[in-house]
């Protein structure tokens, strides 16, 4: 992402990768420019959590980013959303309406995304990595086991 931000202060690279489309509304979506089939292209906008009739492509943001300083201004011009919430979305949108250059660069193929926005993909994030751990992860392991009675 930083390779093709270049020396660019005025871009806004946002990783993405492509989900079912009746899942779109668990995340923001982007909207292409034209064909999405290249690993970096430009977008015209992005919404989040839109309905799966209303979403523009099924590539979601994969929560990485490279921002320009004037994400900072943009987030506090940004008002809450319907939860009370501030999304990062709608600043970057406010970027557009700057000349801020939009685009986004597909995950690569097996590159694994790990969604830690609600308790139940926590939690099975978490228990992925600790029964990962070398130091911990056999004593996790025979103690689930043991809890699962398996």
């Amino acid at each position: 992402m930083i390779e093709a931000a270049g020396e660019d202060s005025n871009v806004c690279i946002i990783a993405v990768e492509e989900v079912p489309p009746e899942s779109v509304s668990n995340y923001g979506v982007v909207k292409p420019a034209g064909s999405s089939t290249a690993d970096l292209f430009e977008i015209t906008d992005l919404v989040e959590k839109p309905l799966p009739k209303d979403a523009p492509s099924n590539l979601v943001i994969a929560g990485r980013y490279i921002l320009p300083p004037s994400i900072f201004p943009a987030i506090r011009k940004t008002e809450p959303g319907a939860k009370g919430e501030i999304q990062l979305t709608d600043a970057i949108r406010l970027l557009r309406g700057t000349g801020c250059r939009l685009l986004a660069l597909r995950l690569p193929p097996g590159e694994r995304r790990y969604d830690i926005g609600n308790f139940e993909s926590y939690f099975e994030t978490f228990m992925e990595f600790a029964m990962a751990d070398k130091e911990y992860g056999p004593r996790l392991r025979t103690r689930m086991k043991k809890l699962l009675g398996v």
